[in-house]
This record gives structure tokens, sequence and C-alpha cells, in this order.
């Protein structure tokens, strides 16, 4: 979660993966790495080959690539030529809600459960709209 984005009422809106309904991430990887999760959660498997498909098609600009150490590739090294160099291959990476194994009952996002003053808090759309409106109504 990046500590950024809209602001709603008090709120912010951190920059996470929304899980959407309908989501156009999971259009098209051509290694069919992205699926959803045990908690409808997007999951992006290690076989990922970091093609950048699905970070181009989420709308929110949710999902980056990231180097992943666990698929190190030999490539020609650009400073020794006839030599080689391993590199870790780009993956795709976005909030799985730290349960991409599906092994809890109730998904616990470690930025939720390391917040020190719980402010970070995990809602749906509809949840965070409820509380806005019952802090303006009391504000009348």
């Amino acid at each position: 979660m990046l500590r950024d984005g809209l602001r709603f009422e008090n709120f912010l809106i951190g920059t996470a993966c929304r899980s959407c309904a309908d989501p156009y991430c999971m259009v098209g990887c051509p290694v069919d790495a992205i699926h959803r999760g045990r908690h409808l959660q997007i999951v992006i498997e290690d076989h990922c080959i970091g093609c950048g498909l699905c970070a181009a098609n989420c709308p929110y600009g949710n999902i980056s690539m990231a180097p992943n150490l666990r698929r190190k590739l030999e490539v020609p090294d650009p400073g020794r030529p006839g030599k080689t160099v391993k590199v870790a291959q780009p993956k795709a990476s976005t909030c799985d809600l730290c349960d991409a194994e599906g092994n809890r009952a109730t998904p616990l996002p470690r930025c939720v459960y390391s917040c020190p003053h719980d402010a970070a808090k995990r809602m749906s759309g509809e949840e965070l709209l409820r509380i806005a409106m019952a802090s303006n109504q009391s504000k009348l």
C-alpha cells in the first residue's frame, strides 16, 4: 500500500489493489499467472513472466513491476562480451491481502495489522461511504 491517494472527507484512500468486481488486470495474461484468491483478492503467481499487460490494464495503476528474486535469468553481460550475468526477472506485484495462498479464514493485511495508531483499515467503498455520511450527519 502506498500512503498516497485520493482524499474523501477526512480519509486518505491509500493506493492499493481494489480487487475489482470485474478486474481488467486478469484479461489476457499469456501465462495465466493472475487469478482470484480465496478472499477474491488478486493473486499473481511466481511464474509471471513480467510482460506488464496486467499493469497496463489496471485502470487504477495499482500493479507495479518488481524484480522477482525467486526467478533469476542468465543474460549477456553488456560490460563483458561473451560473459553472462544473473538478473531477477520482472514480476507483476499488487496487494494480495497478505494471503496469496489462501491459508487464513479472514485476510489480515500487514499494513493494517502493523499500523501503530490503528489508522489503517481495509474496507469496501460502501463501508467508507457509510462512515463518511454518518460523520457528516453528526456535524449537522
